[in-house]
C-alpha cells in the first residue's frame, strides 16, 4: 500500500491489521508502527493529519501481454527446443540433474557432476 502526506511525501508500506476505520502499517526503516483512523472518508495519521492511501487493490495495473513477436524465436532454436522434447533429455537438463553448483574461492560458479564424486 502507499501513503501519502499533505506535504507530497509518499511511503510503501505493509498491511498489519485493517479493522473497520483503523488500520496499522510498518514502513521500512521506521522502528513504529504508524496507526491510522478513517473519520468521515478521510485517513488521518497519529499526528493528526489527514492522509491518501491507496491499497494495492486499488491500484488499476496495465496487463503485460506479450506480442507476437516476443513469441516467436528462430526455426534453428525450435527444432533444437522440439528435439530435446521428444528425445525426454538435453544436456542443459542432464547436466542440471547430475550434480549441484558450489563457489570457487573467486565466487564463481562451479558445477560439480555427482559422477565426479568418490563417495565411500
Amino acid at each position: 500500500m502507499t501513503i501519502e502526506y499533505q506535504n507530497g511525501t509518499v511511503l510503501e508500506a505493509a498491511l498489519l491489521s485493517h479493522r473497520g476505520d483503523e488500520l496499522r502499517a510498518a514502513i521500512a526503516g521506521d522502528q513504529d508502527v504508524r496507526t491510522f483512523t478513517r473519520t468521515n472518508g478521510v485517513w488521518i495519521s497519529e499526528d493528526l493529519e489527514p492522509v491518501t492511501i491507496q491499497f494495492e487493490w486499488q491500484r488499476r495495473r496495465t496487463e503485460n501481454v506479450p506480442t507476437e513477436a516476443d513469441c516467436i524465436c528462430s526455426k534453428q532454436d525450435a527444432a533444437r527446443l522440439i528435439s530435446m522434447l521428444f528425445s525426454g533429455s538435453g544436456h542443459e537438463t542432464s547436466a542440471a540433474l547430475d550434480g549441484f553448483y558450489v563457489l570457487s574461492a573467486e565466487g564463481e560458479r562451479v558445477h560439480i557432476q555427482t559422477s565426479q564424486l568418490n563417495i565411500q
